[in-house]
């Protein structure tokens, strides 16, 4: 069976009341078939080693699967009968099913069992002697949800829903970061202009000549007397003074030819302009936006955001399987 088609089958039969995707193997331990049937006696039993198989289906909870034994008839001996079941994978269990009415298989980390060697583990299975009315059979009850109580139902959720929580916070910590990345490498271009515009011929230029005049400017600002004989319209206000002072210290902010260039007179970079402390800075930064950690960051987002699909999609399968015991 395709495995989509088990999932929804499960999912049918968990909205309907069952738990798991029920499954049942009978298997003849004690019988005519396996004895020698002598004067209303079953002799000289034999089980053969054989491996049992389980369906494979899509689970979110924890898994068990029960071995019951099944008896009629007189079955009376007393020789302690047993076998070994041993899961793939997993560690053998002995069952003396004379004795023990049932006993539980549970695979590694409470797996789906999909498979489990059944083999005789008793030396007097060949010895035992039964009346001929004894039947004993194995029913293996497979992929049982391993859940008892409510509580432990809710327990499972929790933690579900806590993973999803976890590889949220990772996805989106890992969009921030690629966006930060993107983001850093348009701000670097963007101040590179910016810092080119500052730094053309024309606005060395200006420096310098904002350096030779004003001493000249804050005079004629903060002047009171002025030529004889200027003309009235030539004359300074108070307000062209206040406009004069603001261009002086504006000029102040343009710096001089000097805080632009090396001292074999080249220009400085944007990084020379920044100082030895912001250099570190940037280069780390810089670091962490080359194309190829980008393209690394990207691969980490799109991984972290499918597992985040995988956390929820687990989560809604859970709330189905566990639906008997959280539905009031």
């Amino acid at each position: 069976m395709p495995r989509q088609m088990l999932f929804g089958a499960l999912l049918v039969s968990s909205l309907c009341g069952s738990a798991a995707l029920a499954q049942t193997t009978v298997i003849d331990v004690i019988s005519p078939a396996r004895c020698t049937p002598t004067a209303g006696r079953l002799t000289r039993c034999s089980i053969p080693t054989q491996t049992l198989t389980g369906t494979d289906f899509m689970t979110a909870v924890p898994m068990r699967t029960v071995v019951q034994r099944s008896l009629s008839g007189n079955c009376s001996t007393q020789y302690p009968l047993e076998v070994t079941l041993t899961p793939t994978g997993g560690s053998a269990t002995r069952y003396t099913f004379l004795s023990s009415p049932s006993v539980v298989l549970r695979g590694l980390d409470r797996q789906l069992l999909t498979s489990i060697e059944l083999k005789d583990s008793s030396a007097w299975t060949p010895t035992a002697s039964f009346v001929d009315t004894c039947r004993i059979s194995l029913n293996i009850d497979w992929n049982q949800v391993d859940v008892d109580s409510t509580p432990q139902a809710q327990t499972l959720i929790q933690d579900l829903q806590a993973d999803v929580t976890t590889k949220t916070l990772q996805r989106d910590n890992l969009e921030a970061l690629l966006d930060f990345s993107t983001a850093y490498n348009f701000m670097g271009e963007l101040s590179n202009r910016f810092y080119a515009e500052l730094t053309t011929e024309t606005m060395m230029d200006l420096r310098a000549k904002s350096m030779d005049t004003s001493n000249v400017l804050l005079k004629v600002a903060i002047t009171c007397e002025q030529p004889a004989g200027t003309p009235p319209e030539l004359l300074l206000t108070d307000a062209d003074r206040e406009l004069l002072n603001q261009l002086f210290f504006n000029l102040g902010t343009l710096g001089g030819p000097g805080d632009y260039t090396k001292p074999d007179g080249s220009l400085k970079t944007v990084r020379d302009f920044l100082g030895d402390e912001a250099k570190v800075v940037i280069d780390k930064l810089a670091g962490r936006s080359t194309p190829a950690v980008r393209a690394q960051y990207q691969a980490q987002y799109q991984a972290a955001a499918l597992a985040v699909v995988a956390a929820q999609q687990k989560l809604d399968l859970a709330r189905v399987q566990l639906a008997p015991w959280l539905t009031p």
